[in-house]
């Protein structure tokens, strides 16, 4: 079951606003983050990639390969909420 919100008008302003500024800045902002990831070393995405999918780790992980898997399992369920 989706539980869909009724919008009132103040709800559909905010949302044309921020839709606007959006339009306005988004090519900006895409540029920047494109930037900012090609700046980024082997090292730094490496340290990222481990801090955004070792919560996601079973507890008890060790390092016996087994966080390959725990990686690969993760960014699949990140790839999902696309």
């Amino acid at each position: 079951m989706r539980f869909e919100r009724r919008y009132d008008e103040n709800a559909r302003a905010q949302t044309a606003a921020w839709l606007g500024l959006w339009a306005r800045n988004g090519s900006d902002l895409e540029a920047l983050r494109v930037t900012e990831l090609r700046r980024l070393t082997e090292e730094t995405s490496a340290r990222i990639a481990v801090e955004l999918v070792w919560p996601m780790a079973p507890p008890g992980s060790g390092d016996d390969g087994a966080g390959i898997r725990t990686m690969r399992v993760a960014l699949d369920r990140l790839s999902r909420r696309r």
